[in-house]
């Protein structure tokens, strides 16, 4: 699979000529379109403009009839997120969108819901909050000062808010290396021209907009720059996820000179996805042009955007793409419009990504590119270019293939550059029967523009043992609660090795769509597999919900959220497993029931003590074998896509390897599960006691739901508890096939009002856990075949059949009955010891004749002052016409 705006980015610097189709130019910035309204566009596109093109990019006010259909259609596409984007967030955005190092910012936070905030609980270091400031309404934000430390990471910065009561959805805040400046446009036209374009000077962050309006909003930069000076742009736009969906930061940047000369243009880049990079070397003295706009006009919101804009050096790609943990590679540093160069990397003891700022560190990027560190050796293609300049190391045209490259042992670390087309480069390695390798290629995940493509066969046998594409999120150690989301590190493939004899192997990697490039670095993983199972946790519908996928446990209270198992890519454990909580602050403990064989969903209870203090935390939930002996990994995810499109294709994809928990104020209300004295029985139903308690004046309605049940148990539909009572009853049913056993369960309460879908804007409890049972019916029931004539009455027969004892009696009746036909009271009672029972049914002269299937028999049970009830049989009645009698003759 590929998607094309994922693999836009061009060398930068250069000025390809662009394709000028309707068609091209919207597909080349519109990937993510669901088909059908790519079908919608095109057919839209030719019938219309069967013959029209439209004019360059740099032509913007040309072609207004193509502009008109574009919008119109792009409209009519992003209906089918609505419900998505009318999701409630507890925040919506933050203002600035991000800060320079070392300073000081007041942050704004607009949302709802965000009455006394507490604290700003940061996934990284670097930035400390203090001094809040609320709105005038003080529901929909607040201020707060945010400072940077000198030292503090650059880029992407992520966060949520504790308030009294709750703990917001997580947001981003970007810091940069320079001095940030405001955009000084304030409506539409102030620099919109090359004559009216703001000056600046190099090495700044502008903070801008891509303003609202019926127009096209285009904001104009000016910088002076020497002969052989880069100037370099790089923009956060897409990135900043700003309203959480939507896509009108989809921005362009072109670079001109001061004759309105276009040097280099970028909409789409392999590093930043739909964020644009761009680079060039000024050929002389003078002013130059930095122009933003969006790629395709479509009018906006809150389309911000942080653009920097100096003389730093961004490159597009280093090789080799990492290295041995503790070790110095000599890397070359490519991409840069000032020429190749290599650099010495001192790389960091711990595996894993590494963010690496190439340059002296007055050239140093704005973001890093990101390089891979293992504890294994690298080995080099020989088909590899080396030393520098424009032309070292490369082949002559047609010389795609070339002799393996001899791996000296596994594992290691394979390093390549795919530079001419249809270009494929191989490694033999030897292997035993037996052992098992993980092959894992890093390509499009640290940047690099190639799709890749693996396959793997003896040496000595021609025979595809696998070819492997893209991969799965799971497999990335990436789960999502939905698995339908695709982001660019999925071009990415991985696999699992079993080595089926001994002997060599090949292992071969392309583009598959034949890409090539100075730039089409990839590095392939090949290490020891190991078992590994994730924790995630996602809302009810899978997405990432603000009050769902957070623990906000009151004082004294208690917070109940389903916890998930992703296996990771060839996970052979099969076993039970149990949950271990690392970092729970002080008066917050965990209650987390075992996932039994094939289970991958529970629920997982947190307990805050009356005195524990308010704060937030973060914590890894991590899965553990029960069985002692064996070796599993484990680690925590949580992801959620900001700036989604329809079609579940994300320009940016947020990734936490920690869970967020908040100990918020008492609530005004407690909720205990009366504990089900019977069993639920398969094909039977349940009904389920709540009774909650009110704190204070609290005398609001309340909601129940259970939100987690066993397999093949179903929920009934939110209960509410009206104002001024107490008590409720729930009902749950379990199919034939529901799964057997002993299993705990919590009532989950929440205030009404606010968002029901999100949570925003309630109060959340939950009750501790309950054991519910589920085992096979007491009984079977088989119903004789019977027939009733219109006016009269008739007799059912039904044959028992027990499958375990119960006491006292049971009540029977009949269901799904054809209309016009009652079964008589008094209904039958049962005993454990009956094997028969009968039924009277009475049709009116108006039944409908005909034979009907499906009459089913509902048998009530009832101990301890609880009914449950079961469902079984499934039998005929016939329903006759009226005989006409001689004296009716």
């Amino acid at each position: 699979m590929s998607q094309n705006s994922w693999r836009t980015g061009r060398p930068l610097g250069t000025c390809v000529q662009r394709s000028h189709s309707c068609e091209r130019v919207l597909w080349g910035s519109q990937s993510w379109l669901q088909p059908a309204f790519s079908r919608l566009f095109s057919a839209a596109i030719h019938q219309f403009l069967p013959q029209e093109t439209l004019p360059p990019w740099s032509a913007p006010h040309s072609c207004e009839r193509v502009r008109k259909i574009l919008r119109t259609l792009i409209l009519l596409t992003l209906t089918t997120a609505t419900l998505a984007a009318d999701t409630q967030y507890m925040i919506d955005y933050v203002l600035p969108r991000g800060g320079a190092r070392g300073s000081t910012v007041t942050a704004e936070f607009h949302g709802r819901s965000l009455e006394n905030p507490k604290e700003i609980l940061f996934y990284g270091p670097g930035i400390t909050a203090a001094t809040f400031a609320p709105f005038a309404k003080p529901t929909d934000g607040f201020k707060v000062k945010f400072q940077i430390a000198p030292n503090c990471p650059l880029g992407e910065h992520v966060l949520r808010v504790r308030t009294a009561t709750a703990l917001s959805d997580a947001v981003t805040f970007w810091v940069g290396p320079y001095p940030q400046i405001p955009e000084a446009e304030t409506k539409l036209g102030e620099n919109d021209s090359m004559a009216k374009a703001q000056p600046i000077p190099m090495n700044v962050t502008v903070e801008g907009q891509i303003l609202p309006g019926p127009d096209l909003d285009r904001d104009y930069y000016r910088v002076q720059a020497r002969q052989g000076q880069r100037i370099s742009v790089e923009v956060e736009a897409a990135r900043l996820g700003t309203l959480h969906l939507g896509g009108e930061n989809d921005l362009a940047v072109r670079i001109l000179d001061a004759n309105d000369k276009e040097l280099g243009r970028n909409d789409d880049s392999s590093l930043y996805v739909q964020d644009p990079v761009l680079s060039i070397v000024a050929p002389k003295d003078g002013a130059y042009l930095i122009e933003i706009q969006q790629q395709i006009f479509y009018p906006p919101r809150q389309a911000w955007y942080r653009a920097h804009i100096g003389d730093f050096s961004r490159p597009t790609a280093i090789f080799p793409a990492g290295g041995q943990a503790g070790t110095t590679i000599e890397a070359r540093v490519l991409g840069d419009p000032a020429g190749e160069r290599t650099e010495q990397i001192a790389l960091p003891l711990k595996p894993g990504n590494f963010d690496y700022f190439p340059g002296s560190p007055a050239e140093h990027p704005p973001s890093p590119n990101i390089l891979r560190i293992s504890p294994y050796p690298n080995v080099l293609s020989e088909n590899a270019p080396s030393g520098t300049g424009p032309l070292a190391g490369q082949r002559a045209a047609g010389a795609a293939e070339a002799p393996p490259t001899v791996v000296p042992s596994l594992p290691a670390a394979l390093n390549g550059i795919l530079l001419q087309p249809n270009e494929t480069d191989t490694f033999q390695f030897s292997a035993k029967k037996g052992q098992s390798w993980n092959i894992r290629v890093f390509a499009r995940t640290l940047g690099a523009p190639v799709d890749a493509r693996i396959t793997l066969r003896a040496a000595n046998n021609p025979k595809v043992l696998f070819d492997v594409d893209d991969a799965r999120l799971v497999d990335l150690g990436l789960p999502s609660g939905r698995g339908s989301w695709y982001i660019k590190d999925q071009q990415d493939p991985i696999t699992v090795f079993r080595v089926p004899a001994d002997g060599d192997y090949l292992l071969s990697i392309q583009d598959s769509e034949n890409g090539a490039g100075p730039d089409h670095v990839y590095r392939i993983e090949v290490e020891p597999h190991r078992n590994v199972v994730y924790t995630h946790v996602t809302g009810p519908d899978g997405y990432q919900m603000p009050r769902f996928t957070g623990f906000i446990v009151p004082q004294g209270g208690r917070w109940t959220l389903d916890v998930q198992l992703a296996q990771g890519i060839g996970n052979d454990y099969k076993g039970e497993i149990e949950l271990e909580a690392r970092g729970l602050p002080r008066g917050v403990t965990m209650i987390a029931p075992r996932f039994g064989k094939g289970v991958t969903r529970i629920p997982v209870q947190f307990v805050a003590a009356a005195d524990a203090a308010p704060q937030s935390a973060l914590i890894e939930l991590l899965a553990k074998p029960v069985d002692k002996g064996v070796q599993l990994d484990s680690g925590s995810r949580q992801g959620f896509a900001l700036t989604n499109r329809p079609g579940e294709l994300p320009w940016h994809f947020v990734w936490l390897s920690q869970y967020a928990l908040a100990v918020t104020q008492p609530a005004p209300f407690d909720i205990e599960l009366e504990q089900p004295a019977l069993p639920i029985v398969q094909g039977g139903d349940l009904t389920l006691k709540a009774r909650i308690t009110r704190h204070g004046d609290f005398k609001d309605a309340v909601e129940i739901v259970v939100d987690w049940l066993p397999s093949g148990v179903s929920k009934g539909n939110v209960v509410t508890i009206p104002a001024g009572k107490d008590e409720a009853v729930f009902q749950i049913q379990a199919n034939d096939k529901a799964s057997k056993g002993v299993y705990q369960i919590a009532m989950n309460a929440s205030t009404v009002g606010g968002d029901a879908y999100s949570g925003v804007g309630r109060v959340r409890v939950s009750s501790k856990f309950v054991d519910l049972k589920v085992m096979e019916p007491y009984l079977s029931i088989d119903l004789q075949r019977g027939s009733v004539e219109q006016g009269k009455s008739a007799q059912i027969v039904a044959t028992l059949h027990q499958m375990q004892p119960f006491e006292g009696a049971a009540t029977l009746r009949l269901q799904q009955l054809p209309k016009g036909v009652t079964m008589l009271d008094p209904a039958p009672q049962i005993t454990a010891k009956d094997a028969q029972v009968t039924f009277q049914v009475a049709a009116d002269k108006d039944a409908l004749a005909g034979l009907y299937k499906g009459i089913v028999c509902e048998i009530a049970f009832t101990e301890g002052g609880q009914t449950f009830k079961q469902h079984s049989g499934s039998g005929v009645l016939r329903v006759d016409e009226a005989r006409v009698t001689e004296a009716a003759k």
